[in-house]
């Protein structure tokens, strides 16, 4: 692909290890294959799946598939089939914890499980491939990052922008000060989805064992509405709305192209129907955080059929989104010039004063989503054979996801400024936020305190 990079030079990734104990890991020898087991079979797990089996090197096979719905289990199992391997399906994940021919798992289940099952995992001498959000709350990443560390296991998380290229020459552009100082960024997540009601009365379908779908959650009665796509995510039993599901990747490529690690302080307000917030995000919202030599605005509203994803024509040719209604886009203010950037292959674009009214263009590059999507598999391979950090490790994914909880907790604790202690992440000065931060948990399905 021909790119007029604003940049030339190409960036170099350094990767630090941190797990040297070869016999940790069965794949030591390049030519072993890597075992996975895939957690969750929902629609999201069909693309991150085909990849890790799309990998160049075929190092890689699925032996299990696990889903708390068999009939997932068994669908997916059948499409990742190969001739040397026909994946085993089970709804209890323990099953391929306790199995020593695993060496990692694929978590793309709901928000709610992923902390416990990454820490199951690492427990189990398994490392973690974990979709993103990495975690429904604030003490759940904690310990995640906790059993990473006790275990010396590899955690990575779906921040899948992280392996794309054209990310890369924007960060590269911006630490060369082509943009002059920046100190104010816009992130938007605008969406034509509108939130979800709730069917009641439905009758539960076979093969599906509902308490272990509701695992740490409060009980409720099943209904489908949990069940479709991302739905399950709007509800804060399960997740934090589509700030979550979607917003992080933008807040993720904000804070890792501009430098960026944790906000003194967080305002969000929004949320207007506060008798829906008790039980679901929020439909609108919009946050201001301080870090100190920067201010990030986020933006977010729902229900905007005007409002588009980048398409699949833009994502794999060199073209651009008409940047004015892109969901997904980024820009950065510099005292020079104006960066654009989207996700999913959307590339990005810096841009000069108007001339007789027409944008004028300083530089561009383009993406690839399907290119990036590939690489970001592959590079937790890499990852796992060479013992060393993925693109997107367990902290950065943290990092990340903590905007959308710092934005969250402000909101439900009634629209509430708070401070950061940029230290350690915790907040200071919101008594609030507390009951936030660690929620009670089902007993048989608590999420440990790892020491």
């Amino acid at each position: 692909m021909q790119r007029r990079d604003f940049v030339k030079s190409s960036l170099a990734f350094g990767a630090a290890t941190i797990l040297t104990n070869s016999q940790s890991v069965r794949s030591a020898v390049a030519n072993d294959r890597i075992r996975l087991g895939l957690i969750g079979c929902g629609s999201r797990s069909d693309w991150v799946s085909r990849d890790f089996l799309a990998r160049p090197q075929d190092d890689v096979r699925f032996e299990y598939c696990c889903d708390a719905f068999i009939d997932r289990a068994i669908s997916r199992a059948q499409q990742l089939t190969r001739d040397d391997v026909s994946p085993k399906t089970t709804q209890d994940a323990r099953v391929l914890f306790d199995d020593p021919n695993v060496d990692g798992v694929v978590l793309v289940t709901p928000d709610h499980w992923h902390a416990l099952h990454t820490i199951q995992a690492c427990e189990a001498g398994k490392d973690v491939y974990c979709e993103k959000p990495l975690c429904r709350t604030p003490f759940e990443g904690e310990q995640m990052i906790a059993a990473a560390k006790k275990y010396g296991r590899i955690v990575g998380a779906g921040n899948q922008s992280r392996s794309a290229s054209y990310c890369r020459t924007a960060k590269q552009a911006i630490e060369a000060g082509a943009l002059g100082k920046i100190e104010f960024v816009r992130v938007h997540n605008m969406w034509s989805d509108a939130l979800p009601t709730v069917k009641t009365g439905e009758t539960k379908p076979e093969g599906l064992d509902w308490d272990r779908w509701l695992g740490p959650a409060p009980y409720r009665d099943y209904s489908s509405t949990y069940m479709g796509g991302l739905l399950w995510g709007y509800f804060w039993d399960f997740g934090n709305g589509i700030l979550a599901t979607q917003g992080v990747h933008q807040l993720d490529i904000a804070r890792w192209i501009l430098g960026l690690e944790r906000p003194k302080s967080c305002y969000t307000v929004g949320g207007f129907d506060r008798e829906r917030l008790l039980t679901q995000a929020p439909e609108t919202s919009s946050t201001v955080f301080d870090f100190g030599n920067m201010v990030m605005n986020v933006e977010q509203t729902m229900n905007c059929p005007y409002m588009l994803e980048t398409d699949w024509e833009v994502r794999e040719k060199e073209m651009h989104p008409y940047w004015y209604q892109n969901s997904t886009r980024i820009e950065i203010y510099g005292s020079k010039y104006l960066m654009v950037i989207a996700r999913l292959g959307a590339g990005w674009q810096v841009f000069d004063r108007t001339k007789d009214r027409l944008p004028v263009v300083k530089a561009e590059d383009f993406g690839s989503y399907s290119e990036l999507h590939l690489a970001h598999m592959s590079d937790f391979i890499d990852a796992m054979r060479e013992r060393k950090q993925p693109a997107s490790p367990v902290e950065e994914c943290f990092k990340s996801t903590m905007l959308v909880l710092y934005a969250n907790i402000s909101l439900r604790a009634g629209s509430v400024k708070f401070d950061v202690d940029q230290n350690t992440g915790r907040i200071v000065n919101c008594p609030e936020a507390e009951k936030f931060w660690r929620p009670e948990y089902r007993k048989e399905y608590d999420i440990p305190e790892i020491s």
